[in-house]
C-alpha cells in the first residue's frame, strides 16, 4: 500500500541511528499499520478509510518523527557516556599497570643489589656486630618496599631453611595488604639472604584486571540498556 509506504518513510526522514535498527523499525511500523488497516476493513471501511484511520492513530508524521529523534538521541548520548567512560577506566588502569611494572621491576635490580651486599657483611663477619647491623638497617630504610630481612650463614645451603637466620631484621611499612608481600632469596657461597618485599608487579596485575572487569561490566551494561531502548521505541512507536 503506497500511502502507509510513504508515510512509514516520512516518519524516519533524517532519522540518525543504526541503518539496520531503522530499517526494522520501519518494518515493525509498516507491518502494524498494515494490521490495522486489515481489521478496520473487516469492520466494514474501504480500503481508503481505512488507512487514513490507521495513519491517523499513529499520529502526525512530525510529532513522530521528533519522538523516534529524541530516543535515538538519547540512547546514543548515554551509549557513547557509559563506554568513553570504560574506556576510560582501561585506559587509566592500564597506564597505571604500566607504571607500577616499571616499579617492580627497579626494585627487584635495588633489592638484588642490597641483598648481595647484606650477604657479603655475613659473609665477612664471623659475628655480626652492632656497626654491622646498623649498616644493613641503613640499606633497608632506604627502601620503602623491604619488610624483612633474613640471613642465613650457608655451609650447606640445602639445610639452610631448617636453621637460625645469624641476622633478623623486621620492620612495618604501611601497605595495605599481606597479600602483596612476596619472599625472594639470594645468595654466595657462604651465606644468603631472604627478603621479604611488598611486591608491585602483584598490585599492577590487580590494577589491570580491574580495568578490564570494568570495561566489560559497562559494556555488558551497555549492551542490556541498548536492548531496553530498542524495545522501547518499538513499544512507543506502536502506542
Amino acid at each position: 500500500m503506497k500511502q502507509i509506504e510513504e508515510y512509514v518513510n516520512k516518519v524516519y526522514q533524517n532519522v540518525k541511528g543504526n541503518n539496520k535498527e531503522v530499517q526494522e523499525l520501519k518494518l515493525e511500523m509498516k507491518n502494524h499499520l498494515l494490521e490495522a488497516v486489515h481489521e478496520l476493513k473487516l469492520e466494514g471501511k474501504s480500503e481508503e478509510e481505512a488507512i487514513a484511520i490507521a495513519i491517523e492513530r499513529f499520529g502526525k508524521e512530525n510529532e513522530l518523527r521528533s519522538i523516534i529523534s529524541q530516543l535515538f538521541q538519547t540512547q546514543k548520548t548515554f551509549g557513547k557516556k557509559l563506554l568513553f567512560t570504560g574506556l576510560g577506566i582501561l585506559l587509566i588502569s592500564t597506564i597505571i599497570f604500566g607504571f607500577t611494572i616499571k616499579i617492580g621491576d627497579d626494585h627487584v635490580s635495588e633489592q638484588s643489589i642490597i641483598a648481595y651486599e647484606i650477604a657479603d657483611i655475613v659473609s665477612n663477619s664471623a659475628e655480626i656486630a652492632n656497626s654491622k647491623e646498623k649498616e644493613i638497617e641503613a640499606l633497608v630504610q632506604d627502601t620503602n618496599y623491604i619488610a624483612k630481612v633474613s640471613a642465613y650463614k650457608a655451609n650447606n645451603l640445602n639445610r639452610a631453611n631448617n636453621s637460625e637466620p645469624v641476622y633478623e631484621y623486621e620492620r612495618e611499612i604501611s601497605f595495605p595488604s599481606t597479600f602483596f608481600l612476596n619472599n625472594y632469596s639470594y645468595g654466595t657461597g657462604e651465606s644468603f639472604v631472604k627478603l621479604e618485599v611488598v611486591e608491585y608487579r602483584t598490585f599492577a596485575i590487580i590494577f589491570l584486571f580491574v580495568g578490564f572487569a570494568s570495561f566489560g561490566l559497562l559494556f555488558i551494561i551497555w549492551t542490556i540498556i541498548n536492548a531496553y531502548h530498542k524495545r522501547k521505541r518499538k513499544i512507543n512507536i506502536i502506542f
